[in-house]
């Protein structure tokens, strides 16, 4: 089986991983010159500048999961403490309430004395209690959802900033069913979201009550990064890409266009070299991706164009500690929509992550939204400059920048808009005539590192399903090499594949009969007492997904055999026969 996955951002990256894994012969290829994709960690004069994403959340677990497998869980690190947010509104810093959940409350003190809102807000956010279910069919915003339940003061100073700024995507434009189900669902179960949220609560101190334990304090931040950066995750993930055998990395290496040939596609890459991959993953940009499809999937590429791309910029702000004013607390703040300012969010990045800065200096990072208007029409300049004055004039920072870094993403964040998740449903059906052809990454089911990681294991073990069910014929050598000069994954890789050493039985298609050859290494008398030998007739009944074992027919028994062990059988396939049938069953 050969791969191919375009795309050398973080989906990318988990793709060729999950296909390493399971032996998969993959090439990846990227067109740029670096791997990572947003992603990207720079130590400078002591300090780590994250010039992407700078954390991941935990509940999610597919990144923390992915540093365990690369040996980076003692690297996983939570923010220090103390953890005090700020949101900016009315000209003012109002601390972010203790004890706040997605944008519910979690403790009823801290929110009922916190000054976000005012006693009149509050009465109103507490008329959810009363109100019945909305029973409206079909996705809708997530801003007037929130707004009939608890007005319109928790939805400008609370969920606007903390969604809407994650999303890049003004909350009244933001589908409540891509982003947060969980709010419809309380509803729905609870009828009211602060009713759901107390019952949340009850749960889980009976959760924690029965394992013994008392929650005191508050509950550990749901955001970790790596102590040595986000970088580190990339580094750690070519790292092992490059150590497997099967795997090979091509940068600098253009996807020219797809040839679409009934259900297989076929590639030009780099100058006009041909491919034949049994599969292709396309992890690229949406509006690339679109590009890419138009010529035999025009139907999927219309509803890919359809997902809205907005521009974000991340500016990053050093100061000496002696610039500071005395009084300066806190991880970060937020910005309100009511504030005339060009960020949409700041971080002290080195008060809230360890070992950011050198001593005697504070790093911000500053964002910049797609909402904020005429901000990405100014040059790196202006903008470094009005990400400045809105930092020091909010906290109160004397004089001129350290170090200024200035990174921009035009057309690259996917905006989540009413209806999101149709479009992706329609894109995926629209491509079901070319099973080993899928499409991952931000623009489809999730912005974050998690889901990004996710989604690109899910199209790698999707493939290999569809790969090890027979779903796309591929005859003889044709995985190797095709007609007119084009050649298969494992010859571009550059390095040794298993068809390239004689057929085994790990690379025998499923449901086709075989005759054993030979036993390589030290399995022949374990095999042996399986009923596997030199001239058995065998076939593959199936795979199990991402590296699981075989399962192989002999006669009318079957048996698991680790791919591992089925590389070392050699075996020569023979014409489909009747007792092929009945081997597969």
């Amino acid at each position: 089986m050969t791969v191919l996955v375009v795309g050398g951002g973080i989906t990318g990256l988990a793709s060729a991983y999950a296909l390493g894994r399971a032996g998969i012969p993959t090439l990846l290829v990227e067109g740029s010159r670096r791997l990572g994709g947003k992603v990207r960690t720079e130590t400078a004069d002591g300090f780590v500048i994250e010039h992407g994403p700078d954390s991941f959340v935990s509940y999610r677990p597919a990144a923390v999961q992915l540093c365990r497998e690369l040996g980076l869980g003692d690297a996983v690190v939570r923010p220090q403490e103390p953890r005090i947010v700020f949101i900016r509104s009315g000209g003012r810093f109002r601390r972010f309430p203790d004890g706040m959940g997605l944008v519910l409350p979690t403790k009823l003190r801290p929110f009922m004395t916190s000054d976000l809102f005012s006693p009149l807000a509050k009465l109103r956010m507490g008329l959810d209690l009363l109100l019945p279910r909305d029973t409206t069919e079909g996705d809708v915003a997530v801003g007037p959802f929130l707004r009939r339940r608890l007005g319109s003061a928790l939805v400008d100073r609370l969920a606007g900033p903390l969604i809407g700024g994650v999303y890049g995507t003004p909350i009244d434009e933001l589908s409540l069913d891509a982003v947060v189900p969980q709010l419809r669902e309380s509803e729905r179960a609870h009828r009211s979201l602060l009713l759901a949220t107390l019952a949340d609560v009850r749960a889980r101190k009976r959760v924690a009550a029965a394992r013994g334990s008392v929650e005191n304090g508050a509950a550990p931040s749901p955001f970790v990064t790596l102590a040595g950066g986000t970088q580190q995750l990339v580094d750690a993930l070519v790292a092992a890409l490059r150590a497997m055998p099967h795997v090979g990395i091509r940068t600098e290496c253009l996807l020219e266009g797809l040839e679409f040939d009934g259900p297989r596609v076929r590639l030009r890459i780099c100058g006009g070299e041909r491919m034949a991959p049994e599969a292709t993953i396309l992890a690229t940009p949406a509006p690339v991706t679109a590009d890419l499809l138009e010529p035999g999937a025009a139907e999927a590429a219309r509803h890919i164009r359809s997902i809205p791309q907005g521009a974000t910029a991340v500016v990053n702000l050093a100061y000496c500690d002696d610039q500071l004013p005395d009084d300066l607390v806190g991880h970060g703040f937020l910005v309100a929509g009511d504030e005339p300012m060009t960020i949409s969010a700041a971080t002290l990045s080195s008060r809230k992550w360890a070992d950011r800065a050198p001593d005697g200096t504070l790093l911000v990072r500053a964002f910049i939204g797609d909402g904020r208007s005429g901000a990405h029409a100014l040059s790196d300049d202006q903008l470094a400059r009005a990400a400045h004055i809105d930092v020091t004039g909010a906290l109160g920072i004397r004089g001129e920048p350290l170090l200024t870094r200035v990174s921009r993403y035009p057309a690259a964040m996917p905006h989540y808009t009413v209806g999101h998740l149709a479009r992706v449903a329609a894109a995926e059906a629209a491509l079901a005539a070319f099973p080993a052809l899928r499409i991952a990454g931000g623009a489809y089911r999730g912005v974050g590192l998690p889901d990004c990681i996710a989604q690109g294991r899910a199209a790698a073990e999707a493939v290999t399903t569809v790969l090890s069910e027979g779903a796309v014929a591929v005859a003889g050598a044709t995985a190797a090499t095709g007609a007119d000069g084009e050649v298969g994954v494992a010859e571009a890789i550059g390095r040794p594949a298993p068809a390239q050493r004689g057929l085994t039985l790990d690379a025998l298609p499923v449901g086709r009969a075989a005759r054993v050859v030979s036993i390589a290494g030290e399995h022949d008398a374990d095999l042996a007492l399986e009923g596997l030998l030199p001239g058995t007739a065998v076939a593959v009944a199936s795979r199990s997904p991402l590296g699981g074992p075989l399962v192989v027919g002999i006669g009318r028994a079957r048996i698991a055999v680790a791919r591992s062990v089925a590389s070392a059988v050699a075996v020569t396939m023979e014409p489909p026969t009747d007792a092929a049938v009945e081997i597969v069953g």
